[in-house]
C-alpha cells in the first residue's frame, strides 16, 4: 500500500525585529507569493492530504493556512506538535509513527535542519538543503506509518520557490 509523505519547509520569516521571539516570528512580506505558488503547484500535482502535522511557531501556522487554502484542507483538521519546533529527525519520524494507518497522505510542515535531515535519511541522492518553501515528496510502499531508516522510499519531487 503507498504512503505519501510531503515534507514542507515554512516559508521565509522576517528577520530584524529583534523584539520578537523566534517561535513568534511571521512570514516575510515578499515571500508570501512563494507559500501561494508552491500550494498551487502541489495542488496541480494532485496533492489531497490526509493530515497535516505542523510546528506550532507563527511561521509554519501562517505557512499552513495558505497551503490549506489550495490545498482544499480544512485548517482546524492540522495536529500541531510542539515537538516540531527546534526538533531532531528523530522527533519528525516519532510524530510518523504516530500517525494512524489510515492515513495515506501524511504532510509535515517545520523546519530545518532537521527536515533536512529527515529526508535524508531515506534518499540515495541527498539534499543540501531544503530551501524555505521547498517540498520533498516521498512514497513508500508501506502497511503502516513504521518506517525505518531501511525503509525504501521512492523521491516522487523535490521542489523549491526557484524551480517550480
Amino acid at each position: 500500500m503507498k504512503r505519501n509523505l510531503v515534507l514542507i519547509r515554512h516559508t521565509k520569516a522576517s528577520q530584524g525585529d529583534f523584539s520578537l521571539d523566534d517561535f513568534e516570528r511571521p512570514l516575510k512580506k515578499d515571500r508570501i507569493d512563494d507559500a501561494k505558488n508552491m500550494a498551487n503547484k502541489l495542488s496541480g500535482l494532485g496533492l489531497h492530504p490526509d493530515l497535516i502535522i505542523c510546528s506550532p511557531a507563527l511561521r509554519t501556522k501562517q505557512t499552513a493556512e495558505h497551503f490549506c487554502d489550495k490545498l482544499k484542507y480544512d485548517y482546524s483538521r492540522i495536529q500541531f506538535e510542539r515537538s516540531l519546533y527546534e526538533s531532531s529527525e528523530a522527533e519528525i519520524m516519532e510524530a510518523v509513527h504516530s500517525t494512524d494507518a489510515e492515513v495515506r497522505t501524511l504532510t509535515i510542515i517545520a523546519h530545518n535542519p532537521s527536515l533536512t535531515y529527515f529526508a535524508n535519511i531515506f534518499l540515495s541522492s541527498k539534499i543540501e538543503q531544503i530551501p524555505t518553501t521547498g517540498v520533498v515528496w516521498m512514497e513508500f510502499d508501506n502497511s503502516d506509518w513504521k518506517i525505518l531508516p531501511s525503509t525504501p522510499a521512492k523521491l516522487k519531487y523535490f521542489l523549491t520557490p526557484k524551480t517550480i
